[in-house]
C-alpha cells in the first residue's frame, strides 16, 4: 500500500470514527461500518466526482452527521457529489440541485435555492409530480 494512501485511509478512518475497527475482519462489522467502509474506499483516491447510492439507509445519527458533514466538504473543496435519496428534507438541505425521477424519468431538475424562494415544500411539490 502507498503512503498517500495509507495516510488517506488513516484521515478517513478518523473522520468517520473507523480507526480502531481496521484491523478486524470485514464480516464482523455492522451495516453502518460496512457502508462506511465501502465510503472510505471511494474516497481514498480523492474523486472529484462522488457517486452514492442512498448513502445514509440504515445508518445511526452520528454516522450520518459524518457521512452528511463529509459531502458537505467535499464540495466546497470544488468537488461534486450526486446521490440518491427517498429522505426529501435531507435532500433539500444538502443540495444545491434536484433531479425529480419517477418511474425511471427524470421529470424536473429544481435549483434548490431559487425553489426556496417559491415558499413551497420540495416534498409536497415531489408527490404532485409523482403522484399517478
Amino acid at each position: 500500500m502507498s503512503c498517500l494512501w495509507a495516510t488517506s485511509i488513516d484521515k478517513f478512518a478518523k473522520l468517520f470514527s473507523m480507526s480502531k475497527f481496521l484491523d478486524k475482519q470485514i464480516r464482523s462489522y455492522s451495516h453502518g461500518m460496512k457502508q462506511k467502509i465501502c465510503i472510505i474506499a471511494a474516497l481514498i483516491h480523492n474523486p472529484r466526482f462522488w457517486v452514492l447510492d442512498e448513502p445514509l439507509m440504515g445508518l445511526d445519527p452520528q454516522s450520518m452527521a459524518e457521512i452528511k458533514g463529509y459531502m458537505l466538504e467535499h464540495k466546497k473543496l470544488g468537488n461534486s457529489v450526486f446521490f440518491s435519496s427517498h429522505n426529501i428534507d435531507m435532500v433539500e438541505k444538502l443540495c444545491d440541485r434536484v433531479g425529480i425521477m419517477h418511474k425511471g424519468q427524470l421529470l424536473e431538475v429544481i435549483d434548490v435555492k431559487k425553489f426556496a424562494k417559491t415558499g413551497k415544500s420540495l416534498e409536497e411539490h415531489f408527490l404532485n409530480l409523482t403522484k399517478d
